[in-house]
């Protein structure tokens, strides 16, 4: 006999997979200032590669680090608004430079965040000190760049 709940069952299953396979938590956060960047723009969404981009110098941070990128239309063009925050016991973080930052998902997807040209990704901290036990009270380190492109994804 065949029965409709179970497919019913097994199809949300199916769905739920699909979705849970979308989640890409940010597993690792690299830095480089933007003025040693082997490039001067970036042509469009395109996927490409960065030489040495391994190489370059890891934020020790939480894990899952976060980031956001949302767009809106403004002046009949659209705008990327990518937003990278994560916490580390750090103090001496460098603010003062510009910085291009490479973030790399648990799949393995890596995400450039900023490039060469105005503007630069902003970067703020937060000296956390929470009202109660359960909170985290590390440095908190909020990274925001603003742009026509959406952040590319390198090979």
């Amino acid at each position: 006999m065949f029965n409709t709940e179970q497919v019913r069952t097994d199809a949300n299953s199916h769905e739920i997979f699909k979705l849970m396979k979308r989640l890409s938590y940010i597993c690792n956060v690299q830095r480089i200032p933007v003025s040693k960047l082997p490039f001067d723009t970036l042509l469009g969404n395109h996927t490409f590669e960065i030489p040495d981009s391994y190489n370059w110098p890891v934020v020790k941070c939480q894990k899952p680090a976060k980031m956001e990128i949302t767009d809106k239309i403004e002046d009949g063009q659209r705008f990327y608004t990518h937003k990278l925050t994560f916490r580390t016991c750090r103090e001496d973080l460098d603010m003062k430079d510009n910085y291009a930052y490479l973030v790399t998902t648990i799949e393995g997807k890596r995400y450039l965040i900023g490039n060469r040209e105005r503007p630069f990704p902003i970067i703020n901290m937060s000296d956390v000190h929470p009202d109660s036990l359960g909170t985290s009270a590390m440095l908190e380190y909020t990274v925001q760049w603003g742009s026509t492109r959406k952040a590319p994804l390198l090979a």
